[in-house]
């Protein structure tokens, strides 16, 4: 039963593709909450085994109620980890090779790049203008630590920067902007 309600919510996500985030923010509220709450009552009849893996599960679902929920509150999260858990597959394969990080340091260096690689691709960035453009513009904010929001990803400063293909005409320390803030 509980899969039953499971395939309802990714049907009504299926739905809500197009929408802006805001508006599948509202759908959600409107169409999934509905769902939720009638999933939530259904797990409360439920008595699984004691010691069992439905028990298992069930508890899981309950200790994990409010977070479960939370894409609810923001269009632009999505239903599941999926595209993350995928991101992460990669890392996780080659985990043996960052062993031979000399230093704690050095590992939470690379944890940080691949943080940062992986969250512009999943922002459809050029992945080099992206770190080339954080590495241009960063030296700024010992100054404005407020404009960081400027630096991430989905802001208006990063798209227009980082969504087309590198030309000649790349901004060099020289010749750059100002950070909007």
């Amino acid at each position: 039963m509980g899969l039953c309600y499971c395939n309802q919510l990714f049907r009504i996500e299926r739905t809500l593709k197009t929408l802006s985030a805001e508006e599948r923010k509202e759908k959600r509220l409107e169409l999934e909450v509905p769902v939720w709450e009638s999933f939530w009552s259904w797990l409360a009849t439920v008595k699984p085994l004691g010691g069992s893996l439905l028990e298992k599960a069930v508890n899981y679902a309950a200790n994990h109620r409010k977070l479960l929920g939370n894409y609810l509150l923001d269009g632009r999260c999505e239903i599941s980890n999926n595209r993350a858990e995928r991101c992460v597959k990669s890392y996780a394969t080659g985990r043996k090779n960052f062993l031979f990080h000399d230093t704690v340091k050095g590992a939470r260096s690379s944890a940080i790049i691949y943080s940062l690689v992986e969250t512009a691709k999943a922002n459809h960035l050029n992945v080099f203008q992206y770190l080339y453009t954080l590495l241009l513009y960063m030296p700024d904010y010992k100054e404005e630590p407020a404009g960081v929001e400027a630096m991430m990803p989905w802001s208006e400063f990063i798209k227009e920067r980082c969504t087309r293909v590198m030309d000649t005409e790349t901004e060099t320390p020289e010749n750059r902007g100002q950070i909007p803030l």
